[in-house]
């Protein structure tokens, strides 16, 4: 489990939870499944008398949103035989909307009800899979080892009064599965409400975590809360269970004038040989480990908007979306102790959105017992500074599990011919008592090479211990990040640090509000010389009320940066050449602080459900400047048409000469469901206005088509990018033939 650290700055009078009914399944919870006595046909009415064999009791659903009982009733039934799992749903919703506006498969996930079951075939955390549909029988399904999963399953559904019923037939090729004839699994079943943004889960713990569905909701590390699932003489003969090798064969033509125009590493477009050939290929080597490879994969059409305009005190990370990357990426970041402060993301030894275009690779990765493991190598020419890079990475993971125990290793081998060689190994541990709620873990990371300054040699170490109960969790740690620990395959947000941290949360529910959550963080870490280098304090309040208003991180977040100026030579002699807030190491000259203040008002009215509304305003000194941030955001479905609309501004006035800039965004995307399979997309980004809070101001229009065939082989018809900040007078047509298995599997 992935724990945020930091000082406890604060007690916090906390209230209990009420109990789990009777109805609620724990862990402890164990059942056989039962085998179907022919295939089942996928009829919503579930006609079947088979059915009725298959009932899954008891049928009592948690209200996970609420922390409370759900007062909808929800029958389920699953049976299996040697090649399908069947799933059967009756929802009962008296009173309540039933909404189904989406109809095309994995487009709008969340703004619809929807049924799903959650399967762990691993049983250890390691193989997780989600399987959604609608009241209209639109698909949705995640896999933990892969966030490109997009498996081919059947569903039916259909309105019945104020009732629905859903038919889930997933063939159980799908899924990486254990040898054996005898299997045991962790199971759940999920249901979401959207017109009262709720979630329903049937095994229940008070520690099991709510959120926004496709963010935050369902999550994979839930799995060690569900109950055991017995199933028995499944394929005799294993390897005609296994996922079938396959592979995404792509053809790309592209025309305009920035037809050779894409993203590299850091987030600019430059000129680069448009790709009009390659493949990404999976071969199975035993039911749950693969083999993977690529050669000129592709980076045409898959970048996402991710542009802002508010100014940060850190690097933002960014999300990985390459086939190759996503292809078992937990396996390579096994470390269970997450180490970041307030204000930024969690440090990482490989972060491959850093990683720009690249020409082949190469990786092994899978599970088996309770280990999961990953490695792979990857070769590429960094356009924009000329640097060839061949680089390995690997990773291991032993876990019991009811993640009571766990220890892990990982690292990363770079060779880049400019910046010089990198060799990062990290190694971890953590332990949980159930019993008591008392955790504790330690991660220690240590970094060599040319490419280290100065001594050539850095190093991280991080270690807490935790209290974590249903309703409240408390942490402390310390951290220790020597002067220029920087992995060059990594995401490092501050070095030269040691001191301590802490973290101390309640949440629950009242009468007035659907579910509340009060947070106090801290930190405080001094540098090699003994001045305070980075000092945080957070304290944020969310609530969701009856009645579709919402609070969200209301509060003040308080935080100094220490800056030294860096002179122009290694003896720390000659003139300034700039500064740096990462180390002054060695010279340590002129050190000042900045202050980062902000204090946060933000409000919402029904998120979580298919039209939120979410305004914010944010003011303090942040940096050089007195910072004003203001947002709004909302979305909203018509028909098989969708909305999303955002307006975002920021105010800096510089503390000494008092100079006025601003900036401006504005956000409108459009979509279209063309049908089960296919959709059409319409971006426009707009960003002007003084200052650089944004790299470039401009306009960006872009346009997408994206259609699945039932071979599963796909079209891509694209105008521009949505990554860019200008628009890209580019136009693309892709089409991937799949072969064999379907992606992600």
């Amino acid at each position: 489990m992935k724990i945020v650290l930091g000082l406890l700055a604060a007690a916090v009078i906390v209230l209990s939870l009420p109990p789990p009914s009777a109805a609620a399944v724990s862990a402890r919870a164990t059942f056989k499944a039962i085998r179907a006595p022919h295939p089942l046909a996928p009829d919503p009415a579930l006609r079947d008398p088979a059915w009725g064999t298959g009932q899954i009791l008891p049928d009592g659903f948690w209200n996970l949103t609420r922390h409370a009982a759900a007062q909808l009733n929800t029958r389920i039934f699953l049976l299996y035989d040697d090649k399908n799992l069947y799933v059967g749903f009756r929802a009962e919703q008296p009173g309540v909307p039933i909404v189904a506006g989406q109809t095309t498969n994995n487009i709008g996930f969340g703004l619809d009800d929807f049924v799903g079951v959650a399967v762990d075939t691993s049983g250890a955390g390691n193989q997780v899979y989600y399987f959604e549909t609608t009241p209209r029988a639109t698909r949705y399904q995640q896999a933990s080892e892969n966030a490109r999963y997009d498996a081919r399953w059947q569903s039916a559904a259909e309105v019945d009064g104020q009732s629905w019923n859903a038919v889930l037939v997933i063939p159980l090729q799908t899924m990486r599965l254990r040898p054996g004839l005898h299997k045991t699994w962790r199971i759940n079943f999920i249901r979401a409400v959207a017109a009262q943004g709720e979630h329903f889960t049937w095994a229940y713990n008070g520690l099991m975590v709510d959120g926004p569905v496709g963010q935050a909701w369902p999550v994979f590390g839930d799995a060690q809360y569900w109950p055991a699932m017995s199933i028995d003489g499944v394929a005799a003969a294993v390897d005609s269970l296994r996922p079938k090798p396959r592979a995404e064969i792509y053809s790309l033509g592209s025309g305009g004038s920035d037809r050779n125009q894409f993203a590299q590493a850091n987030g600019t477009f430059a000129a680069q040989r448009a790709r009009s050939f390659g493949i990404d290929l999976t071969v199975p080597i035993t039911s749950t480990i693969n083999a993977v490879g690529t050669v000129d994969p592709d980076f045409s059409n898959v970048e996402i908007d991710q542009q802002t305009i508010a100014p940060q005190e850190f690097q933002r990370q960014l999300q990985e979306y390459r086939p190759f990357f996503a292809q078992g990426a937990r396996f390579l970041n096994p470390s269970a102790v997450g180490f970041g402060s307030t204000t930024s993301p969690n440090n990482q030894i490989l972060y491959t959105p850093r990683i720009g275009p690249f020409d082949y690779g190469a990786k092994v990765e899978g599970s088996f017992g309770l280990q999961s493991f990953g490695m792979l190598t990857f070769r590429g020419f960094d356009q924009t500074t000329g640097n060839t890079f061949d680089d390995t990475a690997y990773g291991y993971k032993h876990a019991l599990t009811d993640r009571t125990f766990s220890y892990w290793a990982d690292g990363v081998l770079a060779h880049h011919s400019l910046a010089g060689d990198d060799t990062t190994t990290n190694v971890g541990v953590t332990d949980n008592n159930l019993t008591s709620g008392f955790q504790w873990g330690s991660d220690q990371t240590f970094e060599l090479g040319s490419w280290v300054p100065d001594t050539g040699v850095a190093h991280a170490s991080n270690s807490f211990v935790a209290l974590n109960k249903p309703n409240w969790l408390s942490a402390i740690g310390y951290n220790d990040v020597s002067p220029n620990y920087n992995p060059i395959d990594g995401l490092t947000f501050n070095s030269d640090i040691r001191g301590m941290q802490g973290f101390t949360q309640t949440s629950g529910s009242t009468r007035w509000t659907k579910n509340y959550t009060l947070q106090v963080l801290g930190d405080r870490w001094f540098d090699e010389p003994g001045a305070v280098h980075e000092a945080d304090a957070l304290a944020s309040l969310s609530a969701t009320f009856n009645n579709g208003f919402s609070i969200n991180n209301l509060g003040p977040s308080i935080g100094t940066l220490r800056s030294y100026d860096l002179p122009a030579n290694a003896d720390c002699s000659g003139p300034i050449v700039g500064t740096s807030s990462y180390t002054g190491f060695p010279c340590y000259r002129n050190g000042r602080d900045q202050r980062f203040d902000l204090f946060t008002t933000a409000f919402g009215y029904k998120d979580g459900t298919p039209s939120p509304v979410d305004v914010s305003f944010s003011s303090g000194p942040f940096g050089n400047n007195y910072t004003q941030l203001f947002s709004t955001t909302t979305s909203r479905p018509f028909g098989r048409y969708s909305i999303g609309l955002e307006y975002d501004g920021t105010y800096e006035r510089a503390l000494t000469t008092g100079t006025l800039d601003s900036q401006w965004l504005r956000r409108i995307s459009l979509g279209e469901s063309l049908g089960p399979e296919a959709n059409l997309s319409l971006s426009v980004r707009s960003i002007n206005g003084l200052g650089g809070f944004a790299p470039s101001t401009g306009t960006n229009v872009a346009l997408a088509y994206h259609r699945r065939f039932a071979s599963g082989n796909e079209v891509y018809v694209n105008y521009g990018t949505a990554a860019a900040f200008n628009t890209l007078h580019r136009f693309i047509v892709k089409y991937v033939f799949h072969t064999g298995g379907d992606a992600g599997t």
